[in-house]
């Protein structure tokens, strides 16, 4: 059997081949990331994934912290946050390279509950752990499947689930338990930003949305906070704004079309929002977003 080494290294070769490459990817809801320089800072919604860097560093900047990962680190969230990324370590020749997997939340479910009961999980929206071992095998199989489309078609979900497997059993597998459960408070939060999400047109009411989580509105407004970093009246907004960008690069409808579709009334009082939280004006940023990052 190969090192741990010799598969890290193919890993990393395959992350990059692939990563240049223009066409899809054969492994559906698997994205690579390359970046041979640091990055500027790129504003973004953090989504709930499984994130595994393989070379260099990153920084994930949030309102009330920093959270820094790199190469060898297992990085999940367990709710969408909108936040600030930069790649802080990379080079020509040793470039940041990583690889994301989508979180299903019904294989997850049926992982829990075929497993032995397992730790309670801390909250905390964002956690940096060292990568399992168990991991690196599966991850390279996955990748090798990416010359393989007709196999990849057939086996990639087989190896998708025993990444999550061998995520979930190893000794910081509680932190995808908040996707599942329904118990604690940070899940509670989880599925009012999936809902908040959905309805990004409708305008935000605390004390609902309080009743929904079955908290005190000051309780529900306290622990909001300590998971997103941000109220829920400006989360919302932030959500209003990140899927504006995405439309806008996706989309030739008008700047005011779009506003509207998000909930936005007045198309300058978007405009505003939009450049503070992104640095520039909807009509400059089409050219600059780039939907992948993570």
């Amino acid at each position: 059997m190969t090192s741990v080494r010799a598969r890290l290294d193919e890993i990393r070769t395959l992350i990059t081949t692939h990563a240049d490459r223009s066409a899809p990817l054969a492994v559906e809801g698997l994205r690579l990331y390359l970046e041979r320089a640091p990055s500027p800072p790129v504003a973004l919604l953090f989504r709930p994934t499984l994130y595994l860097v393989f070379q260099g560093t990153k920084q994930l900047l949030l309102d009330d912290r920093t959270v820094s990962y790199g190469a060898g680190d297992l990085v999940t969230s367990s709710i969408d946050l909108p936040a600030t990324v930069q790649v802080t370590g990379a080079t020509d020749d040793a470039p940041y390279l990583a690889v994301e997997l989508a979180v299903d939340r019904d294989l997850l479910a049926g992982l829990a509950a075929e497993m032995p009961p397992l730790s309670s999980p801390p909250d905390e929206t964002v956690t940096v752990h060292p990568l399992p071992e168990a991991v690196v095998d599966p991850v390279l199989r996955l990748l090798r499947l990416l010359d393989e489309p007709a196999a990849a078609g057939v086996l990639a979900r087989g190896v998708q689930r025993e990444i999550f497997y061998r995520v979930l059993a190893g000794p910081d597998g509680g932190a995808l338990l908040h996707l599942v459960r329904t118990d604690s408070v940070l899940a509670r939060i989880g599925h009012l930003t999936r809902w908040m999400h959905e309805h990004l047109d409708t305008p935000v009411d605390v004390a609902r949305l309080a009743a929904r989580a079955a908290m005190s509105a000051p309780t529900f407004h306290r622990h909001f906070k300590a998971a997103t970093g941000t109220s829920p009246i400006e989360y919302h907004k932030q959500l209003r704004l990140h899927e504006a960008r995405r439309l806008i690069a996706i989309d030739d409808d008008s700047v005011s079309r779009i506003a509207a579709a998000v909930g936005y009334a007045s198309p300058s009082r978007f405009s505003r929002d939009y450049k503070r939280v992104f640095g520039t004006s909807p009509a400059l940023d089409t050219v600059r977003f780039d939907p992948r990052v993570t």
